[in-house]
Formats: C-alpha cells, sequence, structure tokens
C-alpha cells in the first residue's frame, strides 16, 4: 500500500540508495484542434439527449461530470511529479511503494511513439504508467530485475493508455 512520506520521514524510514529518479508530467499533454471539440460536444449532446429520451438522468448525470473533467484536465496547468526508484521500493510524487506492494513491472519502448514503465501494483486498481522520458530502458529495467519480476507477457500499452492516446484525453 502507499505510504505517506511525511508520516515515512517522522519516524526516520530510510528508503536507501536512490538508483535512478526523474521529473515526469501528471498527464501528458495532447493536442486537440477544432474538429477534436467539435465531434466530442456532438457526442456528448447526442448521448444526453439518448439518457434524457429514456429518463436515464444517472447516465446524463456521468455524461455532465465527464464534460467537466475533460474541461478542468484541458485547462489546468501540467504539474510535474519526481518519480524514484529507490533499493526498498519506488516513489512517485508523496506516495511509497515499497517492492512488496508491487507484483511485477514492464516496459513498453516503441519509439518515438512509446517509451513508458509500467509497475502492476497488489492494490486494487490500473498498472501505473510512468514516462521514462530520455532515459536508457535497458538500464532502468537492468536495476529493478534486482528487487521485481518482469513481466514478459505484456507487450502492449494498457488499455486506459491506448484509449487517451487515441481519444486525446
Amino acid at each position: 500500500m502507499p505510504q505517506n512520506t511525511e508520516k515515512l520521514k517522522q519516524i526516520n524510514y530510510n528508503f536507501g540508495d536512490t538508483l535512478y529518479s526523474w521529473e515526469v508530467p501528471e498527464f501528458e499533454e495532447r493536442q486537440r484542434g477544432f474538429v477534436w471539440y467539435l465531434l466530442m460536444i456532438s457526442v456528448a449532446v447526442v448521448l444526453m439527449v439518448i439518457s434524457i429520451v429514456t429518463a436515464n438522468f444517472l447516465f446524463a448525470l456521468i455524461i455532465i461530470l465527464t464534460v467537466f473533467i475533460v474541461f478542468l484536465k484541458t485547462y489546468s496547468p501540467n504539474r510535474n511529479f519526481k518519480f524514484s526508484i529507490y533499493e526498498s521500493g519506488i516513489m512517485l510524487g508523496q506516495e511509497f511503494y515499497e517492492y512488496k506492494d508491487i507484483t511485477a513491472f514492464y516496459l513498453i519502448y516503441d519509439p518515438p511513439f512509446t517509451k513508458k514503465l509500467y509497475f502492476t501494483v497488489k492494490s486494487f486498481g490500473p498498472d501505473m504508467s510512468v514516462p521514462l522520458k530520455n532515459l536508457n530502458p535497458l538500464l532502468v529495467r537492468e536495476a529493478l530485475l534486482d528487487y521485481l519480476e518482469e513481466d514478459l507477457e505484456k507487450e502492449n500499452e494498457t488499455l486506459e493508455d491506448q484509449l487517451d492516446t487515441f481519444l486525446k484525453l
């Protein structure tokens, strides 16, 4: 489970040596043109009409919330988080994950399109995705193999990341 770093600092927890550390964006910024906005607004309006005609007001609320979230994501600044690989685990921003809480890792390397490191965390949820930027994936892989198993069966980005890229969300 992720642990709050303030609590860890209070008990003087030692993460061990830093193997790698770099800045990662909160989300990838996508270039969206006028056509994308027109298409998304059209889809939202059609879905709203369908939800009202079928008296499915919960679906209408979900559509409104989705439009609001996309709007907020579009106009909010993209923050950077520090990602670090330590001898005892990994840290993304203020959340620390011990290696015992991570099942495996895998790399998706298809330059220039995809250079990502994924972690399968034991808790419920999708795989954690971390862009590698300009790091050599072989060196990062080599460092992680001492602490985690590599999932060699996964050869593609997660469905979430594929949809995010395709729909420019």
